[in-house]
Formats: C-alpha cells, structure tokens, sequence
C-alpha cells in the first residue's frame, strides 16, 4: 500500500468512526445507510487486501536455503557412491559427472543446483542395479528426487509472490476508488441534509473527511482547495 493510500485509509477509518458514533441520527435516512453499508464494505476489503499485501520475504529466504542444504546434501551423498562405484570399474566420464561436494552444490546458482542435483538422481537411477553393494537404494533416489521437487516449489515463490502481488495492487486501487465514489457521490451530498438537526455530526464528519499527509505533517482537503480571497482594490482606505 502506498503513503498516499495509507493516508486515504486513515480518512476512511476517521469517517466510519463519526458515522458509528452518530448512527441514531442518519440510519432512518434510508439512502444515507445504504451508501454507509456500501463505504464501509469498501473499507474492509481494503484492510483484508493489505494484510494479503504483506509478504515475508525473510521467511522465503530461510526456507529456500534450508532447501537447499537438504538438496544438496542427499545429492551429494548420492553422488560419492556413484563416484566410487565408477573409478572403481574405470568410468572416468562418470567418475567426473558424479565428482560434487556439498559446497560445489550449495555455491550454485539456484537453476544450476537443480540441475546437478537431478544429473546426480538419473545417473544414479540409471545405474542402480549394480549400486546396491554402494548403499544406493530406490527408496534413497526418491528422496532425493522430493528434495529436489521441494526446492524447486521454493525458487518459483518469489515470482508467484510478484504476481500475487500485481493482483493485489490492482484489487486495492479498484476498492479505493469505489470507496471515494461512495464518499463523493452519495455520503458527501446527503450529509447537508442533518446540518440542521445536528450542525456538530455534519461539522465532524466534514472534518474527518480531510486526509492528513502523515509523511509530510499536514492536512490535505479531500475536496479542492478553495480559491483564496480576492485583495482589497489598490486605493481604498481601510479603518485603522
């Protein structure tokens, strides 16, 4: 949410606060309700949008290198048993496509780890029937296979996150707008019709209704400025 909106929100809540307090004296006038009902509606989904708004990009991070470590490490151990199984029967193209450590792996970048780490899995597949006696099981390779799987979930997040967040973005401005219209066009131009019965309701909901610039320490009319007041015709006296 940006300041602007953040502000404009706290506008909101300042209006629905004084709505609330004077209900017993618009809700008989049915229009007025209805427009209320419509503001605050508005309001809520904005409150819900900005909770969804938040993501906790330090979470993501620790996963994603928890992940990895585990990727990395049933890998490699994966990887030790193919390599020894191939320098034992002289298979130096395998020996070198099987020669990892944990560091090698984890130093990766993320699309260059997973692809090793799978190399590691097929190889080992490939060959496993004469890897039993090198502590290589299916059940070893399937793990593997579920870290690697995991860890790619993983990476795809923070793009996800971007999207989501795209969305979001969208879902919140299309909310203030329709809350602003409800304020301009239906709240705003019953509200002089109390200004009799209760000139301080009418006065408190007008001053509510001015959205204050947190970041900058002052108020911001969220109805144009008036003009200023035209000066006195050079010439004329004025009573001292």
């Amino acid at each position: 949410m940006t300041t602007k909106q953040q502000n404009k929100l706290a506008m909101y809540l300042a209006t629905k606060s004084v709505l609330d307090a004077n209900n017993s004296v618009w809700q008989s006038l049915q229009a007025f309700a209805d427009g209320y009902t419509d503001f605050t509606s508005h309001v809520a989904r904005i409150q819900t949008l900005e909770l969804s708004q938040v993501t906790d990009s330090t979470g993501i991070a620790q996963d994603k290198k928890a992940s990895k470590a585990a990727m990395a490490t049933a890998a490699q151990t994966i990887s030790a048993a193919v390599h020894a199984y191939a320098v034992k029967n002289k298979n130096n193209t395998l020996a070198n496509e099987t020669d990892f450590t944990v560091s090698d792996l984890t130093g990766e970048r993320d699309a260059d780890a997973i692809k090793d780490c799978q190399n590691i899995h097929d190889l080992a597949n490939t060959n496993i029937a004469s890897l039993g006696s090198y502590g290589i099981t299916a059940a070893k390779l399937t793990a593997l296979q579920a870290n690697i799987d995991g860890f790619k979930a993983i990476v795809s997040k923070p793009r996800d996150n971007i999207v989501a967040g795209a969305t979001v973005t969208q879902q919140l401005s299309d909310e203030f707008d329709a809350a602003d219209e409800t304020l301009a066009e239906i709240l705003d131009g019953l509200i002089g019709q109390f200004a009799a019965t209760n000139a301080k309701f009418v006065s408190d909901y007008n001053n509510a209704r001015i959205i204050v610039d947190s970041s900058a320490s002052h108020a911001s009319p969220n109805q144009p400025t008036p003009a200023p007041t035209p000066a006195a015709p050079t010439g004329l006296k004025t009573n001292p």
